[in-house]
């Protein structure tokens, strides 16, 4: 996976919850849900979450000013099976790619560019989460 872009990891508060007796939905939930949050901080419009395509599903659409951001959210709490942003290889993001055009067929917001960025969270046992923005990805 090659990036451009990278952003300073931001540290976050991942509220009273403990990642440790979440399944692997809740916790991606969660990763996701902090994501987002974060996403708007940073200013970006929101459009959708978990948009669903026969092919797929694609975990945040935003609007990054007046570029058009698809976001691959990937979420862990131990680095065994290694960093989150690993698991987006060339292979998943081809199959991004895809489902960005069957999305862009049947949806076509107002924007002058497209992206894919991966948002890689990593959860601890104190109950912060490391949220690192893969601006980018594959470009």
């Amino acid at each position: 996976m090659s990036t451009s872009i990278v952003t300073a990891p931001v540290l976050i508060p991942s509220a009273d919850v403990d990642v440790r007796v979440m399944t692997r939905i809740e916790l991606g939930r969660h990763g996701e849900d902090l994501a987002a949050a974060h996403l708007d901080a940073l200013g970006w419009t929101l459009l959708e979450r978990n948009h669903r395509i026969a092919r797929g599903e694609i975990d945040i659409i935003a609007l990054d000013g007046e570029t058009l951001v698809f976001v691959e959210v990937k979420a862990r709490r131990t680095l065994l099976t290694g960093l989150p942003q690993a698991a987006v290889d060339p292979r998943k993001v081809r199959r991004l790619r895809h489902l960005v055009g069957y999305y862009l067929l049947d949806n076509a917001p107002p924007h002058r560019d497209v992206r894919i960025d991966v948002a890689a969270v990593l959860f601890a046992d104190d109950g912060t989460a490391r949220l690192e923005l893969l601006r980018a990805v594959g470009a």
